[in-house]
Formats: C-alpha cells, structure tokens, sequence
C-alpha cells in the first residue's frame, strides 16, 4: 500500500466500531487474517478491489475492501471516517465496486452497521454468532435500483 500511515487510522477506527476496542480487533485481524500485513502489502491483483475514498484535501475518509469470488464478489471491510457517514461516501464505495467487479455483492457485518447496508438494499441472509459479536450475512438485492 502506498500510504498506509494515513489507512492504518481507518483500519484501526472500523475495528474499534467493530469489537469495543481497536486493539482486540487488531489482535483477531493479526492472528486470524494476517489482514494488518496484508492491507500494509498490498498490491493491486486481478479481482481484487482496495478501494480508497478522499475528500477535497485528498486525505483518505473510508475504505473498501473486496474480492470477485466465482458467483458473487464479496465484500470483506467497509468504513466511512464517522464525520463524513450519512454522506454518501459509502453509497459511492459500493456502486463503484459493482461496476469495477459485477454483483451481487456478500458480505457479513455487524448489528451496528446492518441498518446502514440495509438502506443501501442488503437483505440478511443469514445470522450467526463469532468473537461473541453477532453477525449477519448479507446480500446486496440485484433486483433494486442502485
């Protein structure tokens, strides 16, 4: 990544969102995904979308994270910087990965972020219980407008 100095606070903010505390969320992305080594690696390969939002001063305010599977494209992270949510900045990030990597779209997340997909036109498919937090796999509904 060529600037992970201003995307580690993001990765480290959605985390927090996510697990009560940045660094029990660091510690299950570390031991579990490897996924702070990653993003700090990464590099653009065929299907894979490291999408990163920036406000008028070019400073980064959310991210994405995906990969094209073989029937859907799945969304791994999202996060929008809280002063800029209820602004469109999320809506953009996942209309730009429908069009760079085709739908539907999956993903899995947490109660506090479902009513916020759901207006983006996630329906739940299923729920489940990890790391005591509550999750729901959701899919993006092909059917309704973007």
């Amino acid at each position: 990544m060529e600037d992970f100095n201003s995307f580690f606070p993001m990765l480290r903010g959605m985390l927090e969102t996510i697990y009560g505390s940045a660094e029990k969320g660091l510690r299950i992305y570390s031991e579990r995904y490897d996924a702070i080594n990653y993003y700090k690696n990464y590099r653009a390969r065929p299907h894979s979308y490291l999408l990163v939002a920036k406000n008028e001063k070019g400073e980064p305010i959310g991210f994405l994270y995906a990969r094209r599977k073989k029937n859907h494209t799945y969304l791994y992270d999202i996060f929008v910087k809280p002063e800029y949510r209820k602004k469109g900045v999320a809506r953009k990030l996942i209309s730009t990965l429908e069009e760079m990597a085709g739908g539907p779209i999956r993903a899995d997340t947490h109660a506090g972020a479902l009513k916020a997909f759901q207006k983006l036109n996630f329906k739940v498919l299923k729920e489940y219980t990890e790391d005591g937090i509550k999750w729901y796999l959701i899919e993006k509904d092909p059917n309704k407008e973007k």
